[in-house]
């Protein structure tokens, strides 16, 4: 790390120069700056496209739940069980935890087959949360909630539209 004062070159995480005596605590910290990551870091959740929440209840058919995103043209219903969010049921588990399995989609509860207690996001997050969420627990979509109250969810849609219309900017 280079010294602000003396531009002496420490060595990387030392919190003192070693020829100048300067404090270089933190100096070595990565900042958001500008550009796209800084926007990715600055920018918040709320910022984002949210979808409001599509909800079935736990024991609705997975008939139901299809027939519910089809309709909305959503890839996922929230599933609640009273006031709380207990998962989430997405096209990805309609092919791979019932029509893979052979399951009849009238006969299986989504309950059964949803994600449970999914991961969820604060609206104050950062969008570089949910993108890195997105890629290492391999979802397409994250609730929205606040305290207890679910306030919908993004996509990888909606982060997509986000970087093009405010990091990339209109072409």
């Amino acid at each position: 790390m280079r010294c602000p004062s003396c531009h002496y070159d420490n060595i990387p995480g030392v919190d003192l120069c070693e020829s100048c005596g300067s404090d270089l605590a933190g100096h070595d910290l990565p900042e958001a700056g500008s550009g796209f990551r800084g926007k990715l870091l600055t920018s918040r959740i709320d910022q984002l496209e949210m979808a409001p929440p599509l909800l079935v209840p736990a024991d609705a058919m997975v008939s139901q739940a299809i027939e519910a995103m089809r309709e909305a043209r959503h890839g996922c219903v929230l599933v609640q069980a009273g006031s709380k969010l207990t998962g989430i049921f997405s096209e990805r588990d309609v092919l791979v935890r019932v029509l893979r399995k052979g399951l009849e989609p009238t006969a299986v509860r989504v309950e059964s087959v949803m994600t449970p207690d999914p991961l969820t996001l604060n609206p104050g997050d950062p969008p570089a949360f949910a993108i890195h969420l997105m890629v290492e627990e391999e979802v397409r979509h994250l609730p929205i909630v606040t305290g207890d109250e679910l306030l919908g969810f993004i996509s990888t849609r909606s982060i997509l539209r986000f970087i093009s219309e405010h990091v990339i900017g209109p072409g």
